[in-house]
C-alpha cells in the first residue's frame, strides 16, 4: 500500500508539471511564527501550548485561468503544559494543487490538492519511553479568493482534507518496552497506514494575506490551522501564526 501511495504522488507531480509548461512562474520562500496548542489523548487531557517557527518554499505556474503549485514546509515547536516541555516537529515534503478560475475577473480559484504531512512529538518528562506521531497522505480542496476591503487588496485561501491514509501510534503502549529513537521514528511514521475520511480526521488551513503596493517583496499574512484525528488515540492541534512571504528581487532587463 505504501508503494502505491508514493507512486501516486510522484505521478501526480509529473502530470501537473507537464500541464503547466510555458506559463508564468512564481517562486518564493516564507517564514511563519506563532502560537500552537496540542492536545494528545495519551497525556491525560493536558494541553501543551507554545511558540512555533516554520520555514517553507512555494512554487507556482499560472496561465489559461489555471494555477499549479507545489509547496513544502518544516516547523519546530516547543510547547509546555504545567511546566512540562514537549518537542513537536512538523514536515510537509510536498503539497500539490491544481486550481481553476471560476470567474471572468480571476477573483476565485478552486481545485484539488494532494499532500503529505508528518507530525512527530516527544514528551521527555511525561512519556520518556515513547514517541507520538500523526502522518497523513491526503486529498482535499484548495481555494483562493481575491478581494479588496477599504481599498486594500486582500487574498483569502482555504484548504481542507477530504480523505486519505493516516498513521497514529497505538492506543496502548507496553510500559515495559522502550520504543524511541531515530530508527523507530522513521519506521513509526509510515506504520499502520489506514484509509480515513472526514469522520475520522480533518486538516484545515486558512490564510488571509494583505498585499500593499509599498511592500511587494515582503507580504504579510495571518494563518490559522486545525488538525484533528477523532478516533482513539485522539489528537487535536490548533495554531495561530503570522506569515512573512519573501519574493525574489526582479531582475532589470
Amino acid at each position: 500500500m505504501k508503494t502505491i501511495i508514493i507512486l501516486f504522488y510522484i505521478s501526480l507531480v509529473f502530470v501537473l508539471q507537464s500541464a503547466a509548461r510555458d506559463k508564468e512562474t512564481t517562486r518564493n520562500s516564507y517564514l511563519v511564527t506563532g502560537f500552537k496548542q496540542i492536545k494528545e489523548s495519551a497525556n491525560f487531557g493536558l494541553v501543551f501550548s507554545g511558540a512555533d517557527l516554520n520555514y517553507g518554499h512555494f512554487w507556482a505556474k499560472s496561465g489559461n485561468n489555471r494555477i499549479i503549485s507545489i509547496e513544502n514546509e518544516i516547523r519546530v515547536s516547543i510547547p509546555f503544559s504545567k511546566g512540562i516541555p514537549a518537542l513537536n516537529i512538523y514536515l510537509k515534503p510536498a503539497e500539490v494543487s491544481y486550481l481553476f478560475c471560476t470567474s471572468d475577473r480571476n477573483h476565485f480559484f478552486i481545485g484539488p490538492l494532494a499532500k503529505v504531512e508528518y507530525d512527530y512529538t516527544l514528551y521527555p518528562q511525561l512519556q520518556s519511553a515513547f514517541d507520538y506521531w500523526f502522518t497523513n497522505f491526503s486529498l482535499g480542496i484548495n481555494s483562493v479568493y481575491s478581494f479588496s476591503l477599504a481599498n486594500q487588496p486582500l487574498s483569502a485561501r482555504l484548504k481542507f482534507t477530504i480523505l486519505g491514509f493516516t498513521s497514529r501510534q497505538p492506543d496502548y503502549r507496553n510500559p515495559y518496552w522502550y520504543d524511541i529513537g531515530i530508527k523507530h521514528a522513521i519506521r513509526h511514521l509510515h506504520s499502520g497506514l489506514e484509509f480515513s475520511a472526514l469522520d475520522q480526521y480533518n486538516i484545515t488551513d486558512f490564510e488571509l494575506t494583505w498585499m500593499p503596493e509599498s511592500a511587494r517583496r515582503v507580504i504579510w499574512s495571518y494563518c490559522f490551522k486545525y488538525a484533528g484525528y477523532f478516533e482513539a488515540p485522539k489528537i487535536s492541534m490548533i495554531s495561530h501564526s503570522i506569515k512573512l512571504t519573501f519574493h525574489p528581487k526582479k531582475k532589470i532587463k
